[in-house]
């Protein structure tokens, strides 16, 4: 028995998990957490009562499944590196020096860290790469994405992983190559850049668009979510992939073996 922490488990991707885990036979829930004077606190989720207190209860579980914010994320790794768990963080928005606080917890965990838990939006960064690799020199790239209005970090972290691959083969620099949106009369672009363009509007769960283009034709390799349901499912394979892995930062890619 696969036995599984929540973080975050009112929240849009913690109740999606938790209610996927249920159709398992083979997996619990057996730690569900949300912050502290949550209205949902007492209450039961996929059996398990709803608790603010992570440490009382981490000692029951295998690995800790934590979609929150960076802050909230980084408290809960610590938690979970004391008490030797393994981590699956699907958390994006995180500055420079918070992603060197969980490399630093990886030498004591083994953590699963992914921008997007969904087996298409893998393959499409697949894609992305090989499509760079041969039309770097005479296409330009740019990237859309699409979120519903309450999504708090833009870009996506989906996109802002896209332009990491896209730039790796560029050999470009995420510093000075991505311009994020453009406006006003000077707008020549230089083949290095990569432009990211991000939409919130109403519900719209998830949508990245990759376009190639040159003066000729133009590639487009996009994705679309349409329900929350293949985060969580690539979520769950993620958990059951990082138990008894020795401590390390492993990627989606490590999990699908692609």
């Amino acid at each position: 028995m696969i036995k599984l922490g929540i973080t975050g488990v009112a929240g849009r991707m913690g109740s999606t998990i938790a209610g996927l885990v249920s159709k398992f036979e083979d997996m619990k829930v057996l730690l569900a957490l949300e912050r502290k004077g949550h209205a949902i606190i007492g209450s039961e989720v996929a059996g398990c009562k709803v608790s603010d207190n992570i440490k009382e209860w981490i000692s029951n579980i295998d690995v800790l499944v934590d979609f929150t914010t960076p802050e909230s994320t980084l408290s809960n790794i610590k938690a979970a590196a004391d008490a030797k768990k393994a981590v699956v963080i699907g958390t994006t928005g995180f500055k420079d020096n918070e992603l060197k606080e969980i490399d630093v917890a990886a030498k004591n965990i083994p953590i699963v860290l992914s921008s997007n838990y969904s087996v298409g939006v893998n393959v499409m960064w697949k894609l992305a790469r090989e499509a760079t690799k041969i039309m770097k020199q005479d296409y330009d790239i740019d990237i859309i994405e699409a979120h519903h209005r309450m999504k708090k970090d833009a870009p996506s972290g989906t996109a802002m992983t896209a332009a990491k691959i896209i730039l790796q083969e560029k050999n470009g620099d995420m510093s000075k190559d991505i311009v994020y949106g453009r406006q006003g009369r000077d707008n020549d672009r230089p083949r290095s850049q990569v432009g990211i363009l991000a939409v919130r509007a109403g519900g719209i769960v998830g949508e990245h668009t990759i376009i190639f283009g040159s003066m000729g034709d133009k590639l487009e390799i996009s994705h679309t979510a349409f329900s929350r349901d293949p985060l969580a499912e690539g979520a769950i394979k993620a958990a059951r992939f990082i138990i008894g892995k020795k401590p390390g930062l492993y990627s989606m890619s490590d999990v699908l073996g692609i």
